[in-house]
C-alpha cells in the first residue's frame, strides 16, 4: 500500500517537472508557446493585441508559405554593386603593343621614294613598339609622342599633324596588336585561375571566368568578389546570370575572386540524422530538408512539433501580422528571432512543406512524442527500483 501511494506521488511530481527532468535535444511545445510573446495562428495571422517580444511563435499555414514563397532570394541580393562602366573608347596602357601605319598620296614624299610609282594606299610600318613606363613612342621624323591613356585616333591625329609639313598629305593608323597593359586575373574557385588580357571589343566578368574554364561548383553556393583600385565588390554567381546588368565590363587590373561559400541549415531532435547539411539545389522547401536528414524517427517524433529557427527582417514579420508593434528606436529592417511550426499529423502538412522555403543557417527541432517522455520516466523509475534493490542486497550481504 505504502509502495502504492509513493508511486502515484512520484507520479506527480514527475509530471510536474517533466520538462526539467527528463533529457531532450531541445524545448517542449508548452515552453514555446509560453515564452512567445507573439503567437500567429493560422486562422487569423493576427494577435489580439500589440506587443513588443523576444521572439514569435507563427504556425506554418497556406498564407504564410504564400509570403514567404514570394520572396525569390535570386533577387534578394541587395548588397552594393557597380553599374556599368564600359568605355566606348579603348585607351592604350603600359604594356600595350602599338603598330603605326603611314600612308602618302603619292611616292616621292617623306617616306614612299619615287620609283615606287604613284599607287593608290602607298604606305610604311613603322615597327609595332611595346609601351614602358615613359609611356611613349617614337615616330620617325616627328619624334617622341606620349599614348598612355590616350585613345588610338587622338594619337593618329598628332602624328599626322607633325608630319604634315614634310610628308605629302600624310594620313596615319594607330593600331594596338597586343594588350599587355590591359590584363585582368581570375583566381579562386575556377578551373584554371589565371592572367589575361582584355580583348579589343572588351570582357565582361562571365567572359573572364568563362576563359578560366568556370566555377568549380554550382552556382547557388559560389560568390564572385570584384577588387578594383582599392574597392571591393561581392555578388552571389546567379546574380550574374540571371541580371545581365550585373554582368559587367572589366577594367584593366581588375581582380575576380571566386569562392565557394555554401548554405547550411541545422537538424537537431527526433530525426533520421542530427547535424549541419548543405542545400543540395538553390531553392530547397522544409520537406526536402527534413527528407536529407532521413525524415522523423518513427517510433521518437511528434509530428505535431516541427520547429523552424530563423530571423527575420521586421518589416517582414510585419507583413505577416500588422498588429506587432515596434519597440521604441526600432526600424524595420531590424531582425527578430522567429519560431515557425509545423503539424504533418494534419493531412495537409506536407503539403505546406513542400512550398516552405528554408534559408541559410536555419535551425530546425523535431520534438519527441509524449510517449517518449513517458517511457523515459518509466525507464527512470525501473532504473531507481533496480539502485534500490541492489543497494539492500549489498547491504544484506
Amino acid at each position: 500500500m505504502r509502495a502504492s501511494k509513493l508511486a502515484i506521488c512520484l507520479c506527480s511530481l514527475m509530471s510536474l517537472a517533466a520538462c526539467s527532468l527528463f533529457p531532450a535535444s531541445g524545448p517542449f511545445s508548452l515552453d514555446m508557446k509560453k515564452n512567445a510573446s507573439v503567437v500567429v495562428e493560422a486562422e487569423d495571422l493576427a494577435t489580439e493585441e500589440q506587443a513588443g517580444f523576444d521572439y514569435a511563435l507563427v504556425e506554418i499555414s497556406t498564407p504564410v508559405t504564400q509570403y514567404l514563397s514570394s520572396f525569390d532570394k535570386e533577387y534578394s541580393f541587395t548588397g552594393d554593386w557597380p553599374v556599368d562602366t564600359k568605355s566606348k573608347n579603348i585607351r592604350i596602357a603600359v604594356g600595350d603593343t602599338v603598330q603605326v601605319t603611314i600612308y602618302e598620296s603619292q611616292s616621292g614624299g617623306l617616306f614612299i621614294p619615287v620609283e615606287s610609282g604613284v599607287r593608290p594606299g602607298n604606305f610604311v610600318s613603322i615597327p609595332a613598339q611595346i609601351i614602358d613606363k615613359n609611356g611613349v613612342i617614337d615616330i620617325p621624323f616627328a619624334g617622341t609622342v606620349s599614348v598612355v591613356g590616350r585613345t588610338p585616333t587622338s594619337i593618329s591625329k598628332e602624328i599626322t599633324e607633325k608630319l604634315g609639313n614634310r610628308a605629302i598629305e600624310p594620313q596615319v593608323v594607330v593600331s594596338i596588336t597586343g594588350r599587355g597593359g590591359s590584363e585582368v586575373s581570375v583566381i579562386g574557385e575556377v578551373g584554371v585561375p589565371s592572367r589575361f588580357s582584355l580583348s579589343l571589343s572588351g570582357d565582361k566578368i562571365l567572359d573572364a571566368i568563362a576563359r578560366a574554364e568556370g566555377p568549380r561548383f554550382p552556382g547557388y553556393e559560389t560568390l564572385v568578389s570584384l577588387q578594383r583600385k582599392g574597392h571591393e565588390w561581392t555578388i552571389p554567381f546567379d546574380l550574374l546570370v540571371l541580371k545581365p546588368e550585373n554582368n559587367i565590363d572589366l577594367r584593366p587590373d581588375d581582380t575576380v575572386y571566386v569562392y565557394r561559400e555554401p548554405e547550411m541549415y541545422q537538424m537537431f531532435g527526433a530525426s533520421g540524422f542530427n547535424g549541419a547539411f548543405p542545400f543540395v539545389k538553390r531553392n530547397m522547401s522544409l520537406s526536402e530538408a527534413i527528407g536529407q536528414s532521413r525524415g522523423l524517427a518513427d517510433l521518437q517524433a511528434d509530428p505535431e512539433e516541427i520547429y523552424l529557427y530563423r530571423y527575420e527582417k521586421r518589416g517582414r514579420l510585419l507583413n505577416m501580422d500588422s498588429t506587432i508593434a515596434l519597440p521604441e528606436g526600432a526600424t524595420m529592417a531590424d531582425t527578430v528571432p522567429v519560431i515557425y511550426k509545423l503539424d504533418v499529423r494534419d493531412p495537409k502538412g506536407y503539403f505546406l512543406a513542400q512550398s516552405f522555403p528554408i534559408e541559410n543557417n536555419d535551425v530546425i527541432y523535431i520534438a519527441n512524442a509524449k510517449s517518449v517522455e513517458f517511457t523515459k520516466f518509466l525507464s527512470l523509475l525501473g532504473l531507481s527500483s533496480v539502485t534500490k534493490i541492489g543497494t539492500q542486497n549489498a547491504v544484506e550481504q
